[in-house]
């Protein structure tokens, strides 16, 4: 509990304790009221319809404020009728929570999250319409379900099952503002890939990923670059794969799904692996760069590179 929720819950205690003080005064007062004008309710001695006076009173000015709080504020409606449900969703998070550490610690996890699960793509053409863009997703989702279903199992994952608002979640998918802001730049590639981690005895859970089959890398663009001192005995094995890891960090900046940004594909090395290793070995500053090998669209399923290792002035 940190410092700002403690003078909150002293505030609020504070509040209540002065709410609480002004009711009984003034339930106090109009009963004293009442009383001194010996008034009489439903043939009730003075001195007793006073007392009843002042604790209506009360109760009255509770049931506004109480009333009032309830109309204002969502937290305190929340607390008033739905303050179970609450303790029973805590209750199944905290059970669920307890299932993933089991699962964590003792599971065998099968694919990560944003693993690509199906090795096939659709494209919808930038110019289809809706009902093209539905009828394409449609086709691509059931092809999908059809596939993990007689791939995954035998890995010890539970076979996915269609909801019963697929239908609706598909057309949501192609009618979205997203897939529409993306068609606006160029076709879109669909691809599949785990939404979650999934362990040994889990269902089967996958979304489908809607991106812009436009150019991320320019044939000849400087991706990623490295320096690296000479004598330093540095691996040049290292550094490659140091590199490659900030070719996908490059990549996964430009919002590229990250089954594609870390699929990195050395095409060439200039010079070979062994002469690198050699020109680090002697004095100076080198220079190792990842150029991009062609221009980069997604449909080309890794992003091919060129790495030059180069001693600088």
């Amino acid at each position: 509990m940190n410092f700002v929720q403690v003078v909150r819950g002293i505030g609020n205690v504070a509040f209540v304790m002065g709410l609480a003080g002004i009711v009984a005064y003034v339930g106090d007062r109009v009963g004293h009221q009442v009383g001194r004008k010996r008034l009489s309710l439903f043939g009730i001695r003075p001195r007793y319809t006073s007392t009843i006076v002042a604790i209506a009173t009360g109760m009255i000015i509770a049931l506004v404020v109480t009333l009032v709080a309830i109309f204002a504020s969502q937290q305190v409606k929340t607390a008033f009728f739905k303050l179970a449900s609450i303790n029973q969703q805590i209750a199944e998070l905290q059970s669920r929570q307890r299932d993933l550490e089991a699962k964590v610690n003792s599971g065998r996890l099968v694919f990560p999250v944003d693993t690509l699960m199906v090795p096939f793509y659709r494209i919808i053409d930038q110019n289809a319409t809706q009902t093209q863009r539905l009828a394409t997703i449609r086709d691509y989702y059931f092809f999908a379900v059809k596939y993990v279903n007689a791939t995954y199992p035998r890995l010890g994952l539970r076979p996915y099952a269609i909801p019963p608002d697929a239908d609706k979640k598909l057309s949501g998918l192609a009618g979205d503002l997203t897939t529409a802001a993306k068609l606006s730049q160029a076709n879109v590639m669909l691809t599949v890939t785990s939404d979650q981690n999934l362990f040994e005895n889990d269902q089967i859970h996958f979304a489908i990923n809607v991106t812009p089959d436009i150019r991320y890398f320019q044939k000849g663009q400087v991706i990623a670059q490295l320096v690296i001192p000479g004598k330093s005995g540095a691996s040049i094995n290292i550094a490659l794969i140091q590199l490659q890891s900030y070719v996908s960090i490059t990549a996964r900046r430009l919002h590229l799904v990250p089954f594609l940004a870390d699929n990195v594909q050395p095409v060439q090395l200039i010079p070979a692996v062994a002469q690198m290793q050699q020109q680090l070995g002697k004095s100076g500053t080198y220079l190792l760069t990842a150029y991009a090998a062609e221009d980069f669209y997604p449909h080309l399923g890794g992003v091919p590179i060129v790495i030059v290792l180069t001693q600088q002035p």
